[in-house]
């Protein structure tokens, strides 16, 4: 495969910034500092998402940085988001915040509005109703998602699954202070549990194992499932790991770009073929 010198040019200046972003965050003491983290980390997803527009993600593929960003990146990126959201429950159990536009000053307030702001169109694909059981997997100590689905639908079995005891535990307390009786949660790994009640299967973009969980809902799914999938776009696989192969019996019925200031992704819905 050749590559113009333009593009080869490109590549070093990106990949020159991106380990700046790098250089910075091992600098810090990030578990201790939470503004200074936050604030690199917001300014690294935006940039992110500013070069997906001017360079071919798949030149930088080829970089021989590429691996060790990736693996660097998706560490730290996950522990970013965990921690915005154990904040955001902490922030609406201690503080009495029913408003998200007074979260305290440590939260990114605008990657938190954004993201529910965009739950509408992320879940416009799917045939919600009341009688239908919704699993979500792996939802984080902050169930966003869930909240939108009891707030704006009128589904009443909302489960959703994770294997981290903290989420559980942060999650789990929310729930309880909330008084949200018809969601309910499982300390079971998404890879393992079993999906044959399930009538709708969400699978966010910070999932790493999307065609496992797939995979394992393949097996005793319903004739009439959905599957939601959020899979990064360009820049944003050096921080979210994106679908895979899947199997033949799995029938994509939609798929669309869904970009914002803070994230590239594809959502993909995916259904069983009835033969």
């Amino acid at each position: 495969m050749n590559f113009t010198p333009e593009q080869i040019e490109q590549v070093k200046l990106i990949s020159d910034k991106l380990g700046n972003f790098k250089e910075e965050l091992l600098k810090i003491d990030y578990v201790h500092n939470k503004p200074e983290f936050f604030k690199i980390m917001k300014e690294f997803r935006k940039y992110l998402v500013d070069i997906s527009k001017e360079c071919d993600f798949e030149v930088f593929k080829h970089s021989k940085n590429f691996e060790d960003y990736r693996n660097f990146f998706t560490e730290i990126n996950e522990y970013y988001v965990r921690s915005i959201e154990a904040m955001q429950a902490l922030s609406v159990m201690t503080q009495w915040i029913h408003n998200f536009n007074h979260f305290s000053e440590l939260i990114d307030k605008d990657f938190v509005r954004e993201s529910f702001i965009r739950k509408e169109k992320e879940l416009a694909p799917l045939k919600l109703s009341k009688d239908k059981k919704f699993v979500m997997a792996w939802s984080g100590p902050f169930p966003e998602t869930l909240l939108y689905i009891y707030e704006n639908t009128e589904i009443e079995n909302i489960l959703w699954l994770d294997y981290n005891h903290e989420a559980i535990y942060m999650s789990g307390e929310l729930l309880n202070w909330l008084g949200l009786d018809n969601i309910s949660f499982k300390h079971v790994d998404a890879i393992e549990y079993d999906y044959k009640d399930a009538d709708i299967v969400s699978i966010p973009i910070f999932v790493p194992l999307k065609t496992e969980i797939i995979n394992q809902a393949i097996k005793t799914w319903k004739d009439d499932i959905q599957i939601l999938v959020a899979s990064p776009k360009w820049f944003l696989n050096l921080i979210y790991k994106p679908l895979c192969n899947i199997t033949p019996r799995a029938n994509i019925t939609y798929r669309e770009d869904l970009s914002t200031d803070f994230i590239y992704q594809e959502i993909i819905k995916i259904e069983k073929f009835k033969f």
